[in-house]
């Protein structure tokens, strides 16, 4: 039987499996899954059993690359679309070892792991297809065996080697991940480790770019699929970077495109309502993956320009949000940490090991903005404040009882005035006052910051001391001698300045003063004469009680009294509140008590 050789050079090309797989040689590089952080491995080329495969249709390759051929298989090859963080919830590595291994293309019986050798193979598929078609040529003449040779090597070994190649590429991305894992994120060798891929994978420079932005976000995915955020992995992200020596424009690209999966694969489970909610684990996850793009953008250079592109992508990833929510989002994320770096500086502040620079290096770490961190430091010294004063760090409003109200006869609703708490034991501890002059030290804060702090929270305390006092002095319990020891005391053991104590004092003197005209106007009102001259003398009698108190304190702002506390025209002072027809009326009604008939029947003012 005679045969043509062009004919037995289809018969061959459609007969073929691939020519790898005809001498033996599996199409994909599989090295072993084996991480290796403390020590590199290098990698460990073994030769496996032969495995013949059934051939299938042609499909389409990742990263642009196509095959005439593909092989029927355990576990197929995913697209870059098909890779789903369900898999690698636990962080970074764990997402490539799941990556790496949803690349397997070939059964467990195969045992080719060097990506050289199968492409040596599928070489060694053009001049062994040379022979076979030579011999097959049915001609005496060696020209003719020649043509038959050539026609069946083009025709079947060609189309051999190409699919090998092809085969061979697309298992880059998953040696990739492989690398990563074995020589670890630290490694001084990891980067030349990797880029010593693209060769040996035979990957053009484009597509190995494609390749490793892709590895990058598999790895950002399950970082951020762990609600659970650790400084560390900024760190983590910056080494994967230069492992991977991807340019800022490339990690833009990995983290936009990562993003899109992301949000994809978390809106799967969780509905816009969960997601809004601030404590559900996969709004977490989101604000983590927004955090970490936010550090590795900063961190990397870019300009601002840049950076709010890089920013707007993702946030337009994740449902539409803004670049200036984007950042909210950061902030509140990276707030916590930098609370537990203020907690660990108060806690450490009598060892001596903390510093300024220290909480600035934590900030910079974190991107706060100087203006957050400078009110989160007034907060935390707040909270020493507390502590020193025996109180707990927080004030809970939730804890506090809440108002009463009851209805009056005409049905109009009063407060119910609750009896003023004993706050006279409050005080700060012994050695406070160093303590807290350490602590404003190593944050950064001005005197002023601190003195405004300490007043803000003392305030109620010593206000309570000092209107009870000045009430007692006012009543004739107290001498104004004694009233006086008794507020300067109390302003010592809660630090009150000197200029918050005298604002006090004006306020105190004034409520209580204003309190006694206040009375008074209601019978004056009435046309009460007897009840508004005695009110009015009551109230000469205690403002000039008040006025002895006052002048201990040698504070000429206090030399005219009258001037400061009855001012008309100041609404805050203590007749502020009566209206010009008001004061006139009262001044009437004691002018007219005031005037009595004399001996001699005329009358005259009295000496009251």
């Amino acid at each position: 039987m005679r045969f043509h050789s062009a004919a037995c050079a289809a018969v061959i090309s459609a007969a073929a499996v691939s020519s790898a797989s005809a001498f033996g040689f599996s199409p994909v590089a599989v090295p072993p899954r084996t991480i290796a952080q403390s020590s590199p491995k290098p990698h460990n080329h073994r030769l496996h059993p032969v495995a013949f495969l059934s051939s299938s249709s042609s499909s389409s390759r990742s990263f642009g690359m196509t095959s005439t051929t593909t092989t029927a298989i355990a576990t197929s090859a995913p697209s870059s679309s098909s890779t789903s963080l369900s898999l690698a919830a636990g962080g970074g590595p764990e997402a490539l070892e799941e990556y790496a291994a949803s690349f397997a293309s070939i059964s467990k019986s195969s045992k080719i792991q060097n990506p050289k050798l199968v492409k040596l193979a599928g070489a060694a598929a053009l001049p062994l297809s040379y022979l076979a078609g030579a011999a097959m040529t049915p001609s005496r003449r060696l020209a003719a065996r020649a043509i038959g040779g050539i026609v069946t090597a083009v025709a079947a070994g060609g189309v051999g080697k190409s699919a090998v190649e092809e085969d061979v590429r697309k298992g880059c991305p998953a040696a990739i991940a492989r690398r990563l894992l074995e020589l670890g994120l630290e490694d001084a060798n990891v980067a030349d480790g990797v880029e010593r891929l693209r060769e040996d994978y035979g990957v053009e420079e484009v597509d190995f770019v494609d390749m490793k932005t892709e590895v990058y976000g598999v790895y950002l995915q399950g970082m951020a699929k762990n609600p659970l955020l650790k400084t560390s992995e900024m760190k983590e992200l910056t080494n994967l970077r230069n492992a991977l020596r991807l340019t800022n424009q490339q990690l833009g690209q990995a983290h936009a495109e990562a993003a899109v999966k992301f949000f994809r694969d978390i809106s799967r489970f969780a509905s816009k309502e969960e997601l809004a909610d601030e404590d559900h684990p996969d709004r977490i996850s989101l604000d983590k993956y927004l955090f970490l793009s936010e550090r590795a953008f900063r961190q990397g250079g870019e300009t601002e320009e840049a950076f709010t592109f890089e920013m707007s992508r993702i946030g337009k990833a994740f449902d539409g949000l803004t670049k200036e929510q984007c950042l909210e989002r950061v902030e509140n994320t990276a707030k916590p940490f930098y609370e537990r770096a203020l907690n660990s500086a108060r806690s450490k502040l009598d060892s001596g090991a903390v510093n300024p620079e220290m909480l600035s290096r934590a900030k910079a770490t974190l991107g706060l903005s100087d203006e957050v961190a400078h009110q989160m430091h007034i907060e935390e010294f707040a909270k020493e404040v507390r502590v020193q004063l025996g109180m707990p760090e927080t004030d809970d409003e939730d804890d506090e009882e809440e108002e009463e109200f009851i209805e009056d006869e005409e049905g109009n609703l009063k407060l119910v005035e609750r009896e003023v708490k004993d706050t006279s034991g409050i005080k700060f501890q012994e050695g406070a006052f160093e303590r807290l002059s350490k602590l404003q030290e190593v944050l950064s804060l001005s005197d002023i910051e601190g003195d405004l702090e300490i007043s803000s929270t003392v305030t109620e305390f010593w206000c309570n001391t000092a209107l009870a006092v000045m009430n007692d002095a006012i009543a004739k319990t107290k001498s104004p001698d004694r009233a006086w020891s008794i507020i300067e005391k109390r302003q010592k053991e809660l630090f009150l300045q000197d200029s918050s104590m005298k604002k006090l004092l004006t306020q105190i003197t004034i409520q209580s003063l204003g309190t006694m005209l206040e009375k008074t106007r209601l019978f004056a009102d009435v046309g009460n004469q007897a009840a508004t001259v005695n009110g009015l003398n009551d109230l000469i009698e205690a403002k000039n009680i008040c006025k002895e108190v006052l002048t201990h304190g040698g504070w000429k702002e206090f030399d005219d009294f009258e001037a400061t506390i009855f001012d008309p025209n100041d609404t805050s002072s203590a007749c502020g509140f009566l209206s010009p027809s008001v004061r006139y009326n009262m001044h009437r009604l004691y002018f007219y008590r005031s005037i009595s008939k004399g001996g001699d029947g005329k009358k005259k003012v009295s000496d009251e």
